[in-house]
């Protein structure tokens, strides 16, 4: 699994995530995102877990992982990317809510893919856009953030925090070239829920050509976004790498090349 962890569309450095195996309450892993607010984890096939998006000053997200699935199809490796949003703590906002999962993943037997479970999402939906509605309207209010000062947010240090190599080289810091997957194009703007995506929450708009075109995922390197291509190609059988520089699409060639 990869995820990024965001505040209001920037990304949070030194966040952590945190997983539990079934129900137990051990620890099983923690993770510290890096510069880009990225982490990465494995979790063995056929668990449950309970997965904590954290960072000190800001509220708890909680995302499950339902690894079970027919033993037939347990050899290999899936990839799953996932982003979160926190927000901060602010004095008299109610997040008993998100005592439960924001979202579940599990494995869809159809598909033999991991994806979020849909029904659960549209079901707490509402619940969560009320609660930022509550949220930005405190922070009009002036209300301040309130810290609940905890040994660990004391001394800020991790000495068991997992530090995942492999995150820091798939997500430089300053990257001069972007590959991304291109899933479809329209000539008429698609909204972020349309069927057309697919139930993907996190794809991405540019305009070229006089047509809207949509992607998915940044990545560092084109074999990265191939592997990509090739999980989705069957859900997208159009899907393609493209590449950006400063946040301009520039030619696939040329972004080799660099």
């Amino acid at each position: 699994m990869k995820g990024k962890v965001m505040f209001e569309k920037k990304t949070l450095d030194k966040s952590f995530v945190r997983v539990y195996a079934e129900n137990s309450s051990a620890l099983l892993q923690k993770i510290e995102s890096d510069a880009s607010g990225w982490v990465a984890f494995q979790l063995p096939l056929q668990k449950f877990y309970t997965v904590k998006i954290s960072k000190y000053g800001y509220v708890t997200k909680i995302i499950t992982v339902d690894a079970a699935m027919p033993k037939s199809l347990e050899k290999g490796d899936y990839y799953f990317e996932f982003s979160v949003d926190l927000f901060e703590e602010i004095e008299g906002l109610d997040v008993s809510l998100l005592k439960e999962p924001v979202a579940k993943i599990f494995f869809n037997t159809f598909t033999k893919k991991f994806d979020y479970d849909y029904n659960y999402t549209a079901k707490i939906n509402n619940d969560v856009k009320k609660l930022y509605s509550n949220y930005q309207l405190l922070k009009k209010q002036g209300k301040v953030q309130v810290f609940e000062k905890t040994e660990e947010t004391k001394t800020e240090v991790f000495p068991d925090t997992v530090k995942n190599a492999d995150v820091k080289a798939d997500t430089p810091k300053k990257p001069s070239v972007i590959f991304s997957v291109e899933v479809l194009s329209s000539s008429e703007q698609i909204p972020k829920n349309s069927s057309l995506l697919k139930g993907i929450v996190n794809a991405k708009e540019y305009f070229e050509d006089e047509l809207y075109k949509y992607y998915i995922g940044e990545y560092a390197t084109s074999r990265e976004a191939e592997k990509m291509k090739e999980d989705i190609l069957g859900f997208f059988p159009t899907a393609r790498i493209i590449a950006f520089k400063e946040g301009k699409k520039i030619p696939l060639e040329e972004a080799t090349q660099k």
